[in-house]
Parts: C-alpha cells; structure tokens; sequence
C-alpha cells in the first residue's frame, strides 16, 4: 500500500500552472505530447496510435512543446521595455 503526503501549497500551484499550460494545447497536440513525453514513444509510433503521418506528428509535437513552454513563462515585462 502506498501511502501519498499531501501536498504542499508551492505544489499546488505547479499543478495549477501546469494544467493551464496543458489547457492552452488542442486535443491533438496534448496527445501527441502525453505520447512522447508521458508514453516515451516515437513519432513514427504517434502517428500510427493517432492515424496520422509522421511529419504531421512532428509538427504537431514541435508546436505542442513550443506552446506549453511558452504557457508557463511567467508573465513580465515584454523584452524591448527597458524602463
């Protein structure tokens, strides 16, 4: 049996900025990034669970990993603001 500890506040919030992050991402994008990065499996394999072409799942988990990054940059200050 194991026994889980709860969870801490700053966890609490990862968790809540992750599953925001993930929500930004289409259903097909966040599949094809649970497979790769969840499942471990290769685009070729994606593309034939998903019944899509290979290049279609590269793009896809190219612009899912490009999307999900960017969701969980904290919000600041745009680069060309110096003041």
């Amino acid at each position: 049996m194991r026994l889980e500890r709860p969870m801490s506040e700053e966890q609490r919030a990862e968790l809540r900025r992750v599953e925001r992050a993930a929500a930004s991402l289409s259903p097909l994008e966040r599949d094809v990034l649970v497979l790769s990065a969840g499942h471990r499996m290769r685009t070729g394999e994606i593309a034939a669970k998903l019944g899509i072409s290979e290049a279609r799942a590269q793009r896809l988990l190219a612009r899912a990993l490009r999307k999900f990054d960017r969701a969980l940059e904290p919000p600041g200050r745009p680069w060309w603001r110096f003041w």
